[in-house]
């Protein structure tokens, strides 16, 4: 649960490189969370397992699919010293930036999330013991009480088809409060009876307690670097490598499900604001937009939840209607990366506020800007009366 801070040797460049594999791994977090919402956690942790394995990174395949902490050969105990050596360097390098240090205590989180739901009973065991938790075990020794609420537990456990063979444990109710409030858990003179599989939210409360309280440790850890430029450049590098998915525009709470790029445009006419639906509709009509209307547009695809990869296919599959890929390539690949903060300064643009869009300079063959400032009264009327209003009061 990163709670003692790892001590020991490595080189500078190796400590960069595990630290940059690791916000891969998160960034694939991220992405897997936004896109496969209705996902179960065991689910999830598959598709990030099969993506990890992908992109070559068997490393943390191996170690969020491990089932406990059985094998101790060499390999293992240095990959599990990378996870926890990387986990804290990534931990000091978003400790002065706000906004990274939510998304670092998001992804990391949900990957503990993961990560717990791959151990069997033994790896739920040794978890406990090594983290000093004491919560008794209804099984083996216990068998005859659990034979005695066996049918409660039936109620509170439905998705459990074999309740014989599944290992609960008596854990105090004030504990699981979240799992009390569902009716999840079986409820017997002030303890819940939680299964192995709904042990997860307990610890995960527990992680990220420790997160928060580990974090004035990584300020303090980081500002005694100041001075040390070798680190301070990784640092920088680091938290200038973090790019969020889902910026300003889209809050956790409110994402349902991943925004495909064929949805777009049934969105464009039914959410998106005017401004957006006037780029929208050129872009689709004229396969092309001035610089203005590229960021101002290609900003709004991010902030919605569009990820890179996405947005590159969509602007390429409009472009590419006018002009051959190896000149889309060559004229837009970089500005696109750029807006994504993946290319030069790698800063965390944001999608233009009201304000920013109304002070746009708009010329002749631009689509960009505020309509309700920028447009022809003509036009503007035409647009209302396609959105559906009745402009002017005609």
């Amino acid at each position: 649960m990163y709670q003692n801070v790892p001590f020991g040797d490595v080189m500078l460049e190796e400590l960069q490189e595990m630290s940059e594999t690791r916000l891969k791994v998160l960034a694939l977090v991220e992405r897997i969370h936004l896109r496969k919402s209705t996902m179960s956690i065991s689910q999830r942790r598959a598709a990030l397992v099969e993506e990890l394995r992908k992109e070559e990174m068997n490393e943390f395949a191996r170690l969020i699919s491990s089932p406990g902490c059985k094998s101790h050969t060499s390999t293992d105990i240095r990959t599990r010293k990378r996870d926890h050596v990387s986990h804290f360097v990534l931990r000091s390098a978003v400790a002065f930036n706000k906004r990274k240090k939510q998304w670092f205590f998001k992804q990391e989180a949900r990957l503990f999330k993961w990560r717990f739901s791959s151990l069997d009973n033994e790896g739920i065991w040794q978890f406990m013991r090594i983290n000093n938790f004491r919560f008794t075990p209804v099984g083996c020794c216990l068998q005859d009480e659990k034979m005695d609420i066996k049918g409660y537990l039936k109620t509170c456990s439905p998705q459990i088809s074999d309740i014989d063979s599944t290992q609960f444990y008596k854990v105090p109710f004030s504990n699981v409060i979240s799992l009390v409030k569902k009716r999840k858990v079986f409820i017997m003179h002030g303890e819940a009876f939680v299964p192995a599989e709904e042990m997860v939210y307990l610890f995960v409360s527990y992680f990220r307690r420790i997160l928060i309280s580990g974090f004035e440790f990584a300020r303090e850890a980081r500002a005694k670097l100041y001075n040390d430029e070798r680190f301070t450049h990784i640092f920088a590098n680091l938290e200038n490598s973090i790019h969020m998915e889902n910026t300003v525009l889209v809050h956790e709470r409110d994402i349902q499900e991943y925004i495909s790029l064929n949805r777009l445009d049934e969105l464009s006419e039914t959410s998106y604001p005017l401004c957006m639906q006037v780029l929208h509709k050129a872009l689709r009509k004229t396969h092309h937009l001035t610089h203005g209307g590229r960021i101002q547009y290609g900003l709004f695809l991010k902030g919605i939840g569009i990820p890179l990869s996405d947005a590159m296919d969509f602007w390429k599959n409009e472009f590419t209607k006018i002009m051959d890929e190896a000149a889309f390539n060559k004229e837009h690949s970089y500005q696109i990366r750029f807006a994504f903060g993946w290319e030069g300064s790698r800063r965390d643009y944001q999608p233009y506020a009201c304000v920013k869009i109304v002070q746009s300079i708009v010329g002749p063959r631009d689509y960009h800007g505020c309509p309700f400032k920028h447009m022809l009264h003509n036009v503007l009327e035409e647009e209302l009366v396609d959105c559906g209003f009745n402009a002017l009061g005609k």
